[in-house]
């Protein structure tokens, strides 16, 4: 069994997930609208799933989630819609820029975007107002088109501590090495698993060491068993 089949085995025992903790998964069972899931991705970032899927939610329902129904409300909206999300003025910013290009250069279909070379669309993804790498690789994971692993905090953190990456690594770097470690058809599975276990036990601060199923796995928890006093 490799590292990567042995911590997905341990995790998948530790947690169930639920989509409603992701809202870029739970906007794809949702809706099935890729577009919508760019949006949601947008509006999580740097704020919780949780408000940013109460902020969509307020945006579908006062404005509409198509690129043409949100480009007719406008900025102002746009950014009363989804205010509780935080930095709500340049999300609705990025959110009404993006919705102008799919509009302008893919006839209002995202989809027209997202077909052809998995790189050349991950770089059309990025080169959209608001869309990083994290962003674009949520949305291709999410909806399936590319097998990766999108790195968000809790994905950094778990993965340093557990030793498969270094401090301070790229974005990059952490996205190529956490590829190598876990199989094709189990990226998604394990960003998601990372995530849960970040939130809840390998915490920012006083992580839950004695309670991980991973802890024999992981280098920072050895390091921290030998500075204990015998």
């Amino acid at each position: 069994m490799t590292i990567g089949d042995e911590i997905l085995q341990r995790l998948s025992t530790q947690y169930r997930i639920q989509a409603e903790e992701y809202v870029s998964l739970y906007t794809h069972l949702q809706s099935r609208d890729p577009f919508q899931v760019l949006v949601a991705t947008i509006l999580s970032q740097n704020t919780t799933d949780k408000a940013a899927l109460n902020a969509l939610k307020t945006l579908e329902r006062d404005v509409g989630l198509t690129p043409r129904a949100i480009l007719e409300a406008g900025r102002r909206r746009v950014e009363k819609a989804i205010r509780m999300a935080g930095m709500y003025r340049s999300k609705a910013r990025f959110i009404l820029e993006v919705s102008r290009i799919v509009v302008e250069k893919y006839g209002g279909d995202i989809w027209n975007m997202l077909r052809g070379d998995v790189e050349d669309v991950r770089m059309r993804l990025m080169a959209l107002p608001g869309v990083g790498g994290k962003t674009a690789d949520v949305l291709l994971a999410t909806l399936g088109i590319a097998h990766t692993v999108p790195v968000d905090t809790h994905v950094r953190r778990v993965s340093t501590r557990l030793g498969l990456v270094e401090e301070g690594a790229s974005y990059e770097a952490i996205r190529k090495r956490l590829e190598e470690v876990f199989r094709a058809d189990s990226r998604h599975l394990a960003h998601l698993l990372l995530i849960a276990h970040g939130r809840r036990v390998c915490r920012a601060r006083r992580p839950l060491c004695g309670n991980c199923v991973i802890n024999s796995l992981c280098k920072y928890y050895q390091k921290s068993k030998k500075r204990l006093p015998a």
